[in-house]
């Protein structure tokens, strides 16, 4: 047997007690068992033990080579009974006192897509160039915020579950996630806690905040928590409403005729029909997919959509850092071929596919702080798309929002970095010559357009 002892290996950060990995798994040689005998750290047994914060701190602290920056990994188990474990990657503030700093809370959309694709491509402090080398990110937020990314729902990235756990709506996307991870790391129960993410997640977010309100006011809380609002940066928070405008912006960009954009909405309401009447989820999707993305990315020439500006697609390197087995151990995941989509997702939550937020996010308009940003070349949830959902909302600040001006917002260097509307809980930013990604392509306006919100500033 390739087993492991019972004690805390402070070089790698893990428990020997979790499980013995038998001789098949490793192959039966002694290089294999030393390269595959890990197992995923499951921060959840811990609690369950009564480990000590210093214990989880040094169990979960990642040693990656040729990152010196301090983080933490590992997973929070959310179901017992399928197994389901997410998995997290946690980084402290690192140029103010973590407890002093908002903590934010990242995910990212598809359904399907990993949360990895947040801290190596957008928000986060590592970037993995094209010869497969790490190196720190010139602009992140993770200098003056603390920010957990989590790949959620189970079965995206490097989280998993055992058949039947599938997340099949909103509501079982990081159900109680929120409090395992402050009882491990409770030095951040007091930190203002910030939710948010990008695309899909605009679905997730306004969910899985609507479900921390309601158990903060209706049972006596677990935990401390300071919630403070949340983000969404190109949100899909409605699919039935906001799909059938896709077509508004090529259209007015002169990218096809009237015509043509009457018969994409055409078949997008049919597929919507379909898929709420006649009760044919996933074909119903795989049509909205076909004529949103794949057909328009066809004939218009464009590589992804993602931004009216580049027809090109971006270059991602990190999937294959992640798959090398030596930094799969070093930040506590399950061996396993990671990658940053995960198709099957969507089959799983077809029928939830076309359900909106829109009763959850103006019951937390009325209560929290709210940043709901786009960029202004965005095609994939363009800035019409967006202002139909929006300005639908039933909530307190409705009709000064449709009658309200936008600011023009500078940067420090007095350049147009996009336009403002500021009303009661609600801040609205266009961010102005990005597309899906802001983050990606404007990385300093969107950092700045961050610290403004979370900061209580005005633009």
């Amino acid at each position: 047997m390739c087993s492991f002892d019972s004690t805390l290996d402070s070089s790698t950060g893990h428990r020997g007690e979790l499980k013995e990995l038998n001789m098949s798994a490793c192959e039966q040689t002694t290089e294999n068992c030393e390269l595959k005998a890990w197992q995923p750290l499951l921060l959840s047994q811990m609690l369950l033990k009564g480990r000590s914060p210093e214990e989880v701190l040094l169990a979960s602290k990642v040693n990656l080579p040729g990152v010196d920056r301090v983080s933490y990994s590992g997973y929070i188990t959310v179901d017992q009974h399928y197994d389901s474990n997410l998995f997290f990657w946690f980084f402290p503030a690192s140029e103010i006192l973590p407890e002093d700093s908002p903590l934010l809370i990242y995910l990212n959309g598809g359904p399907g897509n990993s949360s990895m694709i947040g801290l190596f491509e957008e928000v986060g402090p590592l970037f993995v160039n094209e010869d497969g080398q790490v190196t720190e990110r010139p602009v992140h937020w993770t200098k003056t915020f603390s920010v957990v990314f989590i790949d959620n729902p189970v079965n995206v990235g490097f989280s998993y579950c055992q058949p039947g756990g599938e997340s099949k709506t909103n509501q079982d996307v990081a159900d109680n996630l929120y409090i395992q991870f402050l009882q491990l790391y409770p030095d951040y129960q007091q930190n203002d806690l910030y939710i948010g993410g990008q695309s899909y997640a605009g679905k997730y977010v306004p969910a899985f905040v609507y479900k921390i309100h309601t158990e903060m006011t209706t049972s006596e809380p677990v935990v401390s928590i300071n919630l403070r609002g949340i983000y969404i940066g190109g949100g899909l928070c409605d699919p039935a409403k906001m799909l059938p405008l896709f077509p508004e912006l090529l259209v007015a960009m002169g990218m096809i005729s009237a015509k043509k954009g009457k018969d994409i909405t055409d078949k997008i309401k049919y597929a919507k029909d379909k898929h709420n009447h006649l009760g044919k989820h996933l074909e119903a999707i795989m049509d909205i997919l076909e004529n949103v993305f794949i057909t328009p990315q066809k004939t218009l020439g464009y590589r992804e959509m993602d931004n009216l500006l580049t027809t090109k697609e971006y270059k991602w390197h990190f999937q294959n850092y992640l798959n090398q087995r030596h930094v799969q151990q070093a930040i506590h995941a399950r061996p396993t071929e990671y990658t940053m989509f995960t198709d099957h997702v969507i089959k799983s939550m077809a029928a939830d596919f076309l359900t909106g937020v829109s009763v959850e996010l103006e019951t937390i308009l009325h209560l929290y702080k709210v940043l709901i940003f786009n960029g202004q070349m965005d095609m994939v949830v363009s800035v019409p798309m967006a202002e139909a959902f929006l300005q639908d909302l039933d909530w307190s600040g409705k009709e000064e929002y449709l009658d309200g001006d936008k600011v023009t917002w500078l940067d420090d260097q007095g350049d147009v970095a996009g336009y403002v509307t500021q009303v009661k809980n609600l801040t609205r930013v266009i961010v102005r010559n990005a597309g899906h990604r802001a983050a990606i392509d404007k990385p300093d306006w969107v950092l700045n357009m961050m610290t403004h919100f979370i900061s209580d500033n005005s633009f």
